[in-house]
């Protein structure tokens, strides 16, 4: 019992040194010996619980995205109507981005590294998101005038660039709000954008 509570000690170590050092440099400039260093724990430990590198990127970016997964499955059982649904997965989504830097640097690096699949976790999530948009639209819950991944996109995508982008906004355009103001802004017409995104055409019989 007591080497299994070693061995979990040892993985959550080593998941948060390399959690760190994918999201400072990237996998290409990231090393078993830079994880190494930062956690003491030799190369060889590290590969005894993690076949690779790429395996132990996979686990940590896994570990990422389900924490997000987490909290969008906890808003969609709190919401109590489709509306409701769309508003508390924005701000939600929003705050979990705001607030998680490093899920934002991971995946940023990435892009930029070229990598796809991100997680089958984080697939599983976008897949879910598009088929529950898509059962939405079929249940004529929803409009259909846009497809469920264009929505998706639109909301998510939306979501990131002003995290990326809001402040160099306030300084180009000489805006005065406070920053928790323009996030209020943003928020509540991203949520009107949406709501009218998927609101059912009054021509439709």
């Amino acid at each position: 019992m007591r080497k299994r509570r070693n061995g979990d000690d040892t993985q959550r170590r080593v998941l948060a040194a390399a959690q760190r050092a994918f999201a400072e440099k990237g996998f290409s400039a990231t090393s078993l010996a830079d994880i190494s260093k930062r956690c003491g724990i030799s190369d060889g430990l590290i590969l005894h619980h993690f076949k690779n590198k790429s395996s132990l990127y996979h686990r940590v970016l896994e570990n990422e995205a389900e924490k997000y997964t987490s909290m969008l499955l906890k808003s969609r059982r709190s919401a109590t109507g489709i509306e409701q649904l769309i508003k508390q997965t924005i701000e939600q989504s929003f705050a979990f981005w705001k607030k998680d830097k490093t899920y934002n640097r991971l995946t940023l690096w990435a892009y930029l590294e070229g990598v796809t699949g991100l997680s089958d976790k984080g697939s599983a999530l976008t897949t879910g998101f598009v088929r529950l948009l898509g059962e939405l639209q079929d249940s004529k819950t929803i409009g259909d005038r846009f497809s469920p991944l264009v929505l998706l996109t639109v909301v998510m995508g939306s979501i990131m660039h002003w995290q990326r982008y809001r402040e160099q906004y306030r300084r180009t355009l000489n805006l005065t709000q406070m920053p928790e103001e323009l996030d209020r802004l943003f928020l509540d017409q991203l949520s009107d954008l949406a709501a009218e995104m998927t609101k059912m055409s009054r021509n439709r019989k």
